[in-house]
């Protein structure tokens, strides 16, 4: 290029600014080499002639070149001019425009018009005013020790569980619980309820792990019916259950079916894991204690806050045995390193100033409501069974596909149950209006 040329290029730049020309100057020329002006091959003009066509310092010119040179936009060699080394070519394939892979409104979501804004609010306030230089570090795997001891209490209180806080293990909801239990309870093969959550399957078979369905009855899971381990097998390693509250059924292990299944599940060297999913949204007495209380060193407890304040939060937990618990840190520790620290300390002060629990209070009262105006809806063509609790209920009919395509068409969200021994729909309660 001549110098003309060199003015012609700088042409449409316009003056250079009273400070960062050396940016200025690298962020011009890159433009003119992706846009297309200086393709490929192009011969730059020399650094004096540019910086006179920019009005420029020399040296400031030699040290964009410099730069850009290092960056691999351009290649210089002794006594030429600096070659343009590449420009736009087809690129890398277009993307497909940003899509939300968020699922369709469940049943089992809750309704996020009650969720407690105020105190959520005020329990983030005294989490960041408290926040300690050791908080901003990177967390414990295993979850902040201040919501350990909080949940360890109120899970005592609340669903009788025995646990101390080190035994206690902070998730991001049931979901990633199942996740790391697949893998850290080292067995391949998991009893289920059936008909049970779809998205318990889902995440099991995603880890490899054979999944056996045991049918369910009015008594909940029947421990007779476990199968025993096959000729040079090790058999079922695992028993998930929804003890308190059977999804989709609701309905409830019964007292003797619990005893028979933790001396079962002793005897075969299984471990239970309990899925203690809504029971907090039951009023007192409606729900029995924990199947964790009768052994706490053979159940492993699960549960999260996705029912009883929103699933947005992604926050769970995890009681296990001591052993267990271990080696949930372990793999913890070269996996993602735990939750958020302001959301678990946020989560505790709500705990310790009894705002989750008045907002169970309050849901309970709302849900109540709404499952019994459901109930009159549906009456008399169908009727509700299992235990009233919780933000869905359940309806055994042999015509789930044409209530479920009423209630939907009414905006509350419902699904078919597709069980020969449990045919129906489970619809949402918070969803009725």
């Amino acid at each position: 290029m001549t110098s003309d040329a060199a003015a012609e290029l700088a042409a449409p730049w316009g003056p250079p600014p009273p400070n960062g020309k050396a940016t200025w100057l690298r962020g011009r020329l890159i433009d003119a080499i992706l846009g297309g002006r200086l393709p490929a091959g192009t011969a730059l003009p020399g650094a004096r002639d540019l910086a006179q066509a920019v009005g420029i310092a020399r040296g400031t010119a030699d040290a964009v070149y410099a730069q850009l040179q290092d960056e691999g936009f351009i290649r210089s060699e002794p006594r030429r001019r600096p070659m343009v080394t590449g420009g736009p070519g087809p690129g890398a394939p277009a993307l497909a425009p940003p899509s939300s892979a968020a699922p369709p409104p469940s049943p089992g979501v809750p309704d996020p018009a009650l969720f407690p804004h105020r105190p959520w609010a005020a329990a983030t306030r005294a989490a960041l005013a408290g926040l300690s230089e050791r908080d901003l570090g990177y967390p414990d795997p295993a979850g902040h020790p201040r919501l350990r001891a909080a949940l360890a209490d109120w899970l005592a209180r609340t669903r009788g569980v025995s646990a101390e806080p080190d035994q206690i293990h902070v998730t991001g909801g049931v979901s990633h619980a199942m996740w790391m239990l697949a893998t850290v309870l080292g067995v391949g093969t998991w009893a289920v309820e059936r008909p049970c959550s779809p998205g318990t399957t889902h995440h099991l078979v995603r880890r490899r792990v054979e999944v056996v369905e045991v049918p369910i009855d009015a008594a909940g899971l029947d421990p007779a019916l476990l199968p025993g381990a096959p000729a040079g097998g090790s058999g079922i390693g695992a028993v998930m259950i929804t003890a308190s509250h059977q999804y989709p059924t609701g309905v409830q292990l019964s007292a003797p079916r619990r005893r028979a299944l933790v001396d079962a599940c002793r005897a075969g060297g299984r471990w239970i894991v309990e899925d203690d999913y809504d029971s907090h949204l039951a009023a007192p007495g409606v729900v029995p204690a924990a199947v964790q209380a009768l052994a706490p060193d053979l159940v492993v407890f699960t549960g999260s806050l996705s029912k009883l304040l929103a699933p947005g939060l992604r926050l769970g937990w995890i009681v296990a045995p001591p052993s267990v618990a271990d080696r949930l840190r372990e793999q913890r520790e070269d996996s993602d390193l735990g939750v958020s620290t302001v959301l678990q300390l946020t989560v505790s002060a709500l705990i310790e100033s009894g705002d989750l629990d008045r907002h169970l209070r309050r849901a309970r009262r709302v849900y109540d409501g709404r499952r019994a105006l459901l109930a009159k809806r549906l009456a008399p063509r169908y009727a509700l069974s299992g235990a009233p609790v919780g933000v869905h209920a359940f309806a055994p009919t042999d015509e789930a596909a044409a209530l479920s395509g009423e209630l939907r068409a009414a905006g509350i969200p419902a699904a078919v149950v597709e069980d020969e021994g449990h045919p129906g729909a489970v619809i949402s309660v918070a969803a009725v209006r």
